[in-house]
């Protein structure tokens, strides 16, 4: 197999956004472009559901003419909360295929036009039929981890408080980010339940946000070096603490990559909800089971820890632009690699749905 390397990536600012998908993609992928020298031979657009959030269809067609692309392949993914990951996997395997030398990847997508109430349904309508009739919601779905987790391995809301804190001083740091917030402990000790013991400070916001890089054959300092994906029964994806889908990914991205957890030197963890960044570290191997959320308290995974994980905010802090995050999450991975090059090997991990179609990736930082 070839191999296959990522350039120019970029990101808009995550958050709310006054114009449509198309535009904010185009601003998004005109600066990957600038400093992108070869042809474009294919474009693969991914997004949740802008049908519904901003009524805009055949978007991928649209962004190519505007960009002036022509006899490309051209095509929109969509696997839910994972659909940024998922498209670029399948960008870097049609290159690592050798049918194509460059594609472009774009994740976007605008939520911030509907209501908590409305967005709260669509998100649900991922969720499988049985969980639907017992009118659960995502949030729900996190809450069940999140409590029997603490349960289990003897936790408390001090100790959540400290993920929660964490992401949102990292998120602090991050220029793009959706929320800026310096938490403090009485705000969120007062903070109503959501979904007990997930209150507002340990779920993802709503935001809007785009994401776009280039995957090629042509040499940058970013090699893509494992992936991995996995998927589970819709009303079996949560099992023992753990997301079957996700140990699927990681044994399958370690494998393609020839590496191990002990190979890893930071990561971007999905965090919908901050328990899902314990869940997933666990599940990676970087953590023994029941001790991810001490080495959160300890200070171990934080930007300048043993391991960083979330260091951009995560998905609690960046923002979670559905169809955008997955791309998002590489992006800032592969940010922070270049800032700190001694954090060589990365892993980027993300969630679609309620944990039932997850994608691992893994970059390494190299000499250009």
């Amino acid at each position: 197999m070839r191999p296959v390397y990522i350039h120019s990536p970029n990101l808009s600012q995550f958050g709310k956004q006054n114009v449509s998908v198309l535009e904010l993609s185009l601003n998004t992928v005109k600066k990957t472009l600038e400093s992108f020298p070869y042809p474009i031979e294919f474009l693969i657009f991914t997004s949740f559901c802008p049908e519904i959030y901003t009524e805009e269809f055949h978007i991928p067609n649209r962004i190519a003419e505007s960009l002036g692309l022509k006899d490309i392949f051209c095509i929109r993914t969509e696997t839910a909360s994972s659909s940024g990951a998922s498209a670029f996997q399948l960008a870097t395997l049609l290159v690592e295929s050798g049918r194509y030398n460059s594609g472009l990847v774009i994740g976007t997508e605008i939520m911030s036009r509907l209501s908590r109430e409305k967005s709260n349904l669509l998100l649900g309508s991922v969720l499988s039929d049985e969980q639907r009739n017992l009118s659960m919601s995502m949030a729900q779905g996190g809450a069940l981890v999140a409590a029997r987790y603490l349960y289990e391995y003897g936790y408390n809301r001090n100790n959540l408080f400290s993920l929660s804190k964490k992401l949102h001083d990292n998120g602090l740091q991050n220029p793009i980010a959706h929320i800026k917030k310096n938490l403090t402990w009485e705000e969120y000790e007062n903070s109503d339940f959501l979904a007990e013991p997930l209150c507002i400070y340990d779920i993802s916001p709503l935001s809007d946000g785009s994401a776009s890089l280039v995957v090629s054959t042509h040499k940058s300092n970013c090699l893509v070096r494992g992936l991995g994906a996995g998927i589970s029964p819709m009303n079996h994806s949560i099992q023992n603490l753990s997301f079957p889908s996700s140990e699927i990914a990681f044994a399958n991205a370690y494998r393609n990559a020839n590496l191990s957890a002990l190979d890893i030197r930071v990561a971007e963890l999905h965090d919908a909800f901050t328990i899902f960044e314990i869940i997933g570290l666990e599940a990676s191997g970087i953590a023994k089971v029941g001790k991810g959320l001490s080495m959160v308290v300890e200070g171990l995974t934080h930007p300048n820890g043993q391991i960083p994980i979330n260091a951009s905010g995560g998905l609690k802090s960046r923002g979670h632009p559905i169809g955008a995050t997955g791309l998002a999450q590489i992006i800032e991975l592969l940010w922070f690699m270049e800032k700190n090059p001694d954090k060589n090997i990365g892993l980027a991990h993300s969630i679609g749905g309620l944990a039932t179609n997850n994608f691992v990736t893994i970059l390494e930082l190299i000499e250009s």
